[in-house]
């Protein structure tokens, strides 16, 4: 996985097919893997409250391009982790000239190395899925948060292609019923919830047009490996979403008083 990542951020660095894709399906070219538009990020933004001077945690983050903006957005300090050095070195060689507000280290979600009482918001946007223990990492999350801290999560969950339909557990798709769900609940924290889910289905179709029509650009660029990778997770969305097996969720928590 890591090597995807690795070839991943290296290659969109300088492509024009990819900064294209970003821009005519996310509304601007953050280099976005998941599948957060400008208008989830921004809802993010402004339900988990960012505000000026506040110190603000964003966990796989990739090349920092989320980071980046959530700062110049707000004026908040925002640390970026990610799993992948290449893409930590990549965010903090564009972003030097904003070092007072934007910092970038090498960490592993599965082995947080986070100060207590560090962070005012801590930010994971479909980047909750490569933790191995989704209780173990929400309860390292609430204790790196200072008082009156906040985590938001923007998090897909639903049937995968390769599960069959019936042994899907259509219960679980009620917000405090997913695998983050149940977590936050283990980890004593209370929960709002905004559903996403007709806008993931939208976002998916978006990007089945799109990618379909930039093909020949990406294969021209060598990228054909992020094509079949992104016009995967489109399809696999679309369909879950058109079974009703498929759930978009912006999770806001915060620890019981």
């Amino acid at each position: 996985m890591q090597a995807f990542y690795n070839s991943f951020y290296a290659a969109v660095e300088h492509s024009s097919v990819h900064a294209e894709f970003c821009t005519r399906v996310f509304g601007r070219n953050l280099c976005q893997h998941g599948f957060a538009d400008m208008a989830q990020l921004n809802a993010l933004i402004a339900a988990v409250r960012i505000e000026p001077g506040s110190s603000v945690l964003d966990i796989g983050g990739g090349n920092g391009m989320i980071a980046e903006y959530i700062s110049d957005r707000t004026g908040a300090h925002v640390t970026g982790l990610d799993f992948s050095p290449e893409a930590i070195e990549r965010a903090t060689a564009r972003t030097a000239a904003k070092a007072d507000r934007l910092a970038f280290v090498v960490g592993d979600i599965n082995a947080l190395k986070v100060s207590s009482a560090a962070y005012d918001v801590i930010l994971s946007i479909d980047s909750i899925y490569f933790s191995d223990d989704y209780a173990r990492t929400v309860c390292d999350f609430t204790a790196a948060l200072r008082p009156g801290g906040r985590l938001g999560f923007l998090y897909s969950y639903g049937r995968e292609p390769w599960v069959a339909k019936a042994d899907f557990p259509t219960e679980n798709l009620a917000p405090e019923r997913t695998p983050l769900g149940v977590a936050l609940t283990a980890c004593g924290l209370t929960f709002t919830v905004h559903d996403f889910t007709v806008q993931d289905h939208q976002l998916a179709l978006r990007r089945k047009g799109i990618l379909s029509e930039l093909r020949p650009q990406f294969e021209a660029e060598g990228l054909q490996f992020i094509w079949e990778n992104r016009m995967g997770d489109a399809n696999g969305v679309a369909a879950a979403v058109e079974e009703g097996l498929h759930r978009r969720y912006l999770y806001v928590a915060k620890p019981r008083p």
